[in-house]
């Protein structure tokens, strides 16, 4: 059939397949043999024959196997073409079990692969040009990457960086070398707030390098929650849902962290966490803002009273205490 023989679809309509195909376009190729314009039947009919065979009572076949992927190699084709969802699985349901049972008597074998993955370094280091490069046209600038997160719904990015961490050490690497020019950074502000006290049990809501943790935590308890842990204390969560009981924290601090399209959410979860009187701290960055009073008017409405707000050198910081109101349905706040 790799031959081309003209005229084939005026004298037959059935096509007999011995062996499928690698791809669905030799696939329809074949199916094109007959089912054209000239084809003097009014049906045709294509006879794909399927070997299997049952094991532990299940069927499993090589041939419906190789069906499963042309399929899901003409879904991959039409997604790059046409934007369209893949819709077949690689893996059919019967491999998969065989999948399972295979991995099960690899594990009664004591066939177990230990993988370890590489310790997160933050900076990333920076010593290979060629990968500089690659990261950036992948991620964009710092800037690119802020306005990407801020327009992303939380749930959104935490599953994107969980499949991908890179992203998130290539932010944190940028944020790193973005702040060696501030006078001020938020997170040492805080450190510097808490060093003075004791006895807290803090909620650090997007972490980065849980550089408060590592500074106050012989004074504090402190939770650390990013969507990316980068050492074994922080949480890895979408801090919009953090595994907390209610009213555990004394203090929740979200520094330049109201990153996301649903952020409201991530004060709400703050509120929830909170003790009654406990402290809230909001520090961003003053250009942000672009009606603060309305800004203090939804957090209010949220269940805080705040307490001051003051410019600390190009940001803002919020120090909110949670009040006995339950937070009002329906209150999206704004930058």
């Amino acid at each position: 059939m790799r031959c081309h023989r003209p005229g084939l679809q005026q004298v037959c309509n059935q096509l007999i397949i011995n062996v499928l195909p690698w791809t669905h376009a030799e696939f329809e190729q074949l199916k094109g043999r007959i089912y054209r314009q000239g084809q003097c039947q009014n049906k045709g009919t294509m006879v794909i024959p399927l070997t299997y065979a049952i094991v532990n009572e299940q069927r499993w076949s090589w041939c419906d196997s190789k069906m499963q992927r042309l399929r899901f190699k003409k879904s991959i084709a039409d997604a790059a073409v046409d934007g369209v969802v893949p819709e077949g699985y690689l893996r059919s349901p019967a491999q998969a079990y065989q999948d399972v049972i295979a991995w099960l008597e690899r594990l009664e074998a004591g066939e177990v692969e230990v993988i370890t993955r590489p310790k997160m370094v933050i900076p990333i280091p920076d010593n290979d040009p060629v990968d500089v490069q690659r990261r950036l046209r992948r991620y964009g600038d710092f800037s690119a990457m802020n306005r990407h997160w801020n327009q992303t719904r939380s749930e959104t990015t935490h599953q994107r960086l969980q499949e991908n961490p890179e992203e998130w050490a290539i932010y944190h690497t940028l944020y790193t070398e973005s702040r060696k020019n501030w006078t001020v950074i938020p997170y040492e502000e805080m450190i510097r707030w808490y060093q003075q006290r004791s006895g807290y049990t803090i909620g650090d809501f997007g972490c980065g390098e849980a550089k408060l943790a590592e500074a106050v935590s012989d004074r504090h308890t402190v939770y650390s929650f990013d969507h990316i842990a980068v050492n074994k204390d922080v949480i890895a969560c979408d801090i919009a849902h953090v595994p907390l009981d209610d009213e555990r924290l004394d203090v929740a601090i979200f520094c330049l962290s109201l990153m996301g399209a649903n952020f409201t959410d991530y004060l709400r979860e703050a509120n929830r966490t909170l003790k009654l009187d406990g402290h809230l701290h909001v520090i961003e960055a003053t250009s942000r803002f672009s009606d603060r009073a309305q800004f203090q008017t939804d957090l209010e409405a949220l269940g805080f009273v705040v307490v001051s707000i003051q410019d600390v050198w190009k940001f803002t910081h919020i120090h909110a205490l949670k009040t006995e109101r339950k937070p009002q349905d329906g209150v999206e706040l704004k930058f």
